[in-house]
């Protein structure tokens, strides 16, 4: 005699787990460290200023072109004038040094009208199966995000 069983697959949860995504979020502000928009960090590659964080985990993937990417910084070389704003995803360690914290975002009336107190935007030439994102400093404030 054949005895034949079914399991039945428990179904996906239409609600995350919030304490996955607590702790997750957790981990991503360990990961991220001090590192938020005006902040300057130095490491032995060099000292750079956060341009932008990007939270958003697809925005993050497509900058990174890494699948599990959750986050990403924009950051820009302040040893070096003739750099240029690039995304990176490395974490925060005991070797990077926190130059200079992030200050207050500026008031509405201070916000650069051209770039809405970003500093610049991301601009997309993408095409051929090949993804190209960079990152643009506003002409008006030339990045800083504030009226002149």
């Amino acid at each position: 005699m054949t005895v034949s069983m079914t399991q039945r697959i428990p179904t996906a949860a239409a609600q995350p787990d919030p304490l996955f995504s607590e702790a997750l979020r957790r981990v991503i502000d360990d990961q991220i460290g001090p590192r938020r928009k005006g902040a300057i960090c130095q490491n032995s590659d060099g000292a750079f200023e956060v341009l932008a964080l990007i939270r958003d985990p697809e925005e993050a993937r497509t900058l990174l072109q890494r699948r599990c990417a959750q986050w990403a910084v924009i950051v820009r070389d302040v040893l070096r004038p003739d750099s240029q704003p690039v995304a990176v995803g490395s974490v925060w360690t005991t070797s990077d040094r926190l130059v200079r914290e992030a200050g207050t975002r500026p008031s509405a009336a201070g916000k650069c009208a051209s770039c809405g107190g970003e500093g610049g935007r991301m601009v997309d030439t993408s095409g051929g199966g090949v993804t190209r994102q960079t990152w643009q400093s506003c002409t008006a404030c030339h990045g800083s995000g504030q009226a002149g």
